[in-house]
């Protein structure tokens, strides 16, 4: 297993592997409890529509770690795994059914 700091990846460039440039790294959330990596909160790109996908109260973009596909010069996306908000209201609404 390669390890990398955690420093090493601030503005790193979020591309998806379907070419689609997300944004930079900004920061990583961790939970509290476990130490687990939960997402990569990116600072989306000016020319991305952000509307259907989940972002915090600043408007950053909130990648869950099992998106990542790899890590490099970028860190490739796996779009099927990305979180969008359309996703989340199916998945939500299938739940409560």
């Amino acid at each position: 297993m390669v390890k990398i700091k955690a420093s090493k990846l601030r503005d790193v460039e979020l591309i998806t592997d379907t070419g689609i440039r997300l944004g930079w790294v900004y920061d990583l959330s961790f939970d509290e409890e476990t130490g687990e990596l939960l997402v990569i909160v990116a600072e989306p790109d000016e020319d991305l529509d952000t509307s259907e996908f989940v972002t915090d109260h600043e408007g950053l973009l909130l990648i869950p770690i099992s998106a990542v596909k790899s890590i490099g010069e970028v860190i490739i996306i796996d779009s099927s795994k990305l979180g969008v908000k359309s996703k989340l209201r199916r998945a939500r609404t299938a739940k409560s059914s």
